[in-house]
């Protein structure tokens, strides 16, 4: 039997032509799956408010929303990225093999990804200022991030070493420039909320740092390879492009690795 034969493939082109309809009077919630730059796998939503959070009132407590199908599929094609729908177990299992943009049926979503639609405390991603109206999680952070403005000796280290001891904008280190001093700086300014967490602090040289005007430069992200945007609004869809690429090359890994892990010392013997 061909492989164009085989029951198991024509079941993934059955689903796979499944998940570009949507059920006239069916309820979606409108999900995005992705890595961020580290590779790390993230999931996104289009969201409303809930409330303030308890532990940073400018920061706010946000849910996933039941969306407009038909807009959001329109506004994404306008945008020229792809989308599939979401309908069972079977259409969610390929989703999350390519990840990218999907309108996930309610009670799918409801049954399988609870914790991602879930309400969670965010803050805006500081893109508010250049046209963006992105969010970033901010559950996981801990308490002194919200409380403490300068960061530990301990953070201040961790920092600079992710960072290769050298500023992320002109590259210069102190062991090769006697005249550098590192300092840490927010990405999201403490001025608008940006915890005192790695994951909002880069490392640049005094010099840099003091001609940085406005303090919000959202680039210094990419520069440092950390999650978030690297600009106000992403019009050639080059980081969402690249967000779903680190996905599936995530995806493609860690298939790898479960596969060779199943290999036995037995089977690699000649």
């Amino acid at each position: 039997m061909t492989d164009e034969q085989s029951p198991a493939r024509r079941r993934l082109l059955q689903v796979l032509r499944t998940m570009k309809t949507l059920e006239p009077e069916g309820d979606y919630y409108a999900l995005t799956l992705g890595a961020n730059r580290r590779g790390r796998p993230f999931w996104s939503a289009q969201t409303h408010w809930i409330g303030f959070s308890e532990r940073n009132p400018r920061w706010e407590v946000r849910a996933a929303s039941l969306v407009n199908p038909r807009g959001i599929t329109e506004s994404w094609s306008v945008m020229g990225q792809d989308w599939v729908s979401v309908h069972d177990d079977a259409s969610l299992a390929v989703y999350l093999r390519l990840g990218g943009n999907a309108l996930v049926a309610k009670q799918v979503a409801e049954d399988r990804l609870p914790d991602v639609i879930a309400p969670s405390e965010c803050m805006h991603d500081g893109s508010i200022e250049v046209g963006g109206f992105g969010y970033l999680g901010t559950q996981h952070l801990p308490d002194d991030a919200v409380e403490r403005r300068a960061p530990s000796k301990k953070l201040w280290m961790q920092v600079i070493k992710r960072d290769g001891f050298r500023c992320v904008v002109c590259g210069r280190r102190p062991s090769d420039y006697t005249d550098i001093e590192l300092h840490v700086h927010h990405l999201i300014p403490w001025r608008m909320a940006g915890p005192t967490a790695e994951e909002n602090l880069v490392t640049l040289c005094s010099t840099c740092h003091q001609g940085l005007k406005p303090d919000y430069e959202p680039t210094l992200r990419e520069l440092a390879r950390l999650p978030g945007p690297a600009s106000g609004l992403d019009t050639d869809n080059s980081e969402f492009d690249e967000d779903v690429a680190r996905y599936r090359k995530f995806v493609q890994e860690l298939i790898s690795r479960t596969r060779g892990s199943e290999v036995s010392p037995q089977d690699t013997q000649s």
